[in-house]
């Protein structure tokens, strides 16, 4: 398949990139930092009434205030793009021209329609916020404390924590620039018991459009595999319960079935939403994007956490750890792509953490540690989340006493070989579910990669062990290949 996308437009491709760090990266022939003003190649476009609201932009404090509203919608040109926070959002302005020499104003992204895109194009969102149902459960400690704690030593003894690693864009994500159309390989660098390498199943959007999907945060699978739930944050905010959220329900089935996942036409989502972005929809890109969809935005917590429970078909995620409230969990609902049910709670002497994971049993289990040294002690978490009964977890009274890495970031579970997977980035530790508390040195496995990647979860299929590892620089889905 032969690409022709204009380099301009990988711009906002790109973009996302600069949100990493002070890193300044390569976009076609420009270089782009964040926040930049974008230019675009000019596209006719509408806004949408005449009484649009046009703005003005002070390039100096990057500053946006009104000057007017349009007098007509039409004859219009799209020639810019720049993003800028407010209101600890992150917000699309696009730079329009009325005629051919006509002055420039800013129009917010929403009000403003390409030519030759159509309303069914843009998914983002389709669906309608749920009202939250707040249930306190404040007169019984949500997380139990064990009583005494002693840490397994492991084989490893601190030699495969990986320390705080820089991330980087893969080379093949900076040579295409973000269209890649082979898969990806990320090869284990050292471990034992645990021998595996990661190959590219699904290479993900970066935008879709106004909507920037740089920072995934975690991912789960419907109990019947056919859709993929991908949990992202706008990471304009701190870490914590105020930042904002959205879920992305990717239909795997399809896209797999269009040929998504197949070497050589691994680029099509990508392509297909610069497409989107451009105004150049072809009607094989509609066929991809409507396999695609973007939920509304919510107050979310930093969300590295959604999870599917298998017995009750509930999604949930953990939507706040913060030390100065209450914990709390919510129930993810699967029609509207927002939260319907949050359960705030004490968590006694113990410690809720930011990851999440349920076994074929319902059981649900998370984990933490003590420092982000090589000799930080983890911690696990073993309870129950229903809508019911609410939240209940006992902390383990054996843990490890190596951690995986600097960062807790992901726990997952096969429900085929009935292992937990401790993930860092740069680094995986795996351990039966079923000897928790009593477990050995020998039961314990440690994986390590070597490739600047951020882990940002480790979920598995149901009824499978077919496992993805969802990573970023650039944003992919990776399936897990046990080696001979």
């Amino acid at each position: 398949m032969r690409l022709k996308i204009k380099g301009r437009w990988m711009l906002g491709l790109m973009l996302g990139m600069g949100l990493w760090g002070p890193v300044t990266v390569h976009a076609a022939t420009n270089l782009v930092r964040w926040p930049a003003v974008q230019s675009l190649a000019p596209r006719n476009c509408e806004l949408e009434s005449k009484q649009t609201r046009l703005y003005q932009l002070n390039r100096a404090t990057m500053q946006l205030t009104p000057r007017g509203t349009a007098r007509t919608t039409s004859h219009w040109q799209r020639v810019g793009q720049v993003m800028v926070t407010q209101n600890k959002r992150l917000v699309t302005y696009w730079q329009v021209r009325h005629g051919t020499a006509g002055r420039l104003s800013w129009a917010l992204a929403d009000t403003v329609r390409v030519v030759g895109t159509r309303v069914t194009d843009i998914k983002t969102p389709t669906r309608q916020p749920m009202r939250v149902v707040t249930t306190d459960q404040q007169e019984h400690g949500g997380t139990r404390a064990a009583n005494k704690l002693s840490y397994l030593p492991l084989k490893g003894a601190g030699r495969y924590t990986t320390e705080h690693i820089l991330f980087r864009p893969t080379a093949a994500y900076l040579a295409t620039q973000g269209l890649q159309n082979q898969p990806d390989t990320l090869r284990q660098s050292s471990g034992y018991r645990d021998h595996y390498h990661f190959k590219t199943a699904l290479y993900l959007p970066q935008q879709l459009g106004s909507r920037l999907l740089n920072d995934p945060q975690s991912a789960t699978f419907s109990a019947d595999n056919r859709y993929l739930y991908v949990m992202y944050v706008n990471n304009q905010q701190l870490g914590g319960a105020d930042q904002t959220g959205w879920v992305v329900r990717y239909d795997w089935q399809r896209l797999m079935a269009l040929g998504a996942g197949q070497s050589g036409k691994m680029a099509m989502v990508r392509v297909a939403a610069a497409h989107q972005f451009d105004g150049k929809m072809t009607a094989f890109d509609r066929r991809v994007l409507a396999a695609i969809e973007v939920g509304p935005e919510f107050t979310a917590g930093h969300v590295q956490s959604l999870a599917l429970n298998p017995k009750t078909n509930e999604l949930w995620f953990i939507s706040s750890t913060a030390r100065d409230q209450l914990a709390s969990v919510a129930r993810l609902n699967p029609q509207s792509l927002t939260p319907d049910l949050k359960i705030a709670f004490t968590t006694g002497s113990g410690r809720l953490g930011d990851e999440l994971t349920f076994d074929r049993a319902g059981q649900a289990y998370y984990w933490t540690h003590a420092s982000q040294l090589r000799n930080g002690n983890v911690t696990l978490y073993r309870g129950t989340i229903s809508s019911t009964t609410g939240v209940h977890f006992e902390q383990l009274a054996q843990g490890l006493a190596n951690n995986p890495g600097f960062f807790a970031q992901s726990i997952g579970y096969n429900e085929v070989t009935g292992r937990l997977y401790l993930v860092s980035d740069e680094s995986i530790t795996s351990l039966p579910a079923a000897k928790l508390g009593h477990l050995t040195t020998s039961q314990v496995g440690e994986a390590n990669f070597a490739g600047d990647r951020e882990f940002e979860g480790l979920v598995f299929m149901h009824h499978s062990q077919e496992g993805f590892l969802l990573t970023n620089r650039g944003i992919e889905l990776m399936r897990i290949i046990v080696d001979k």
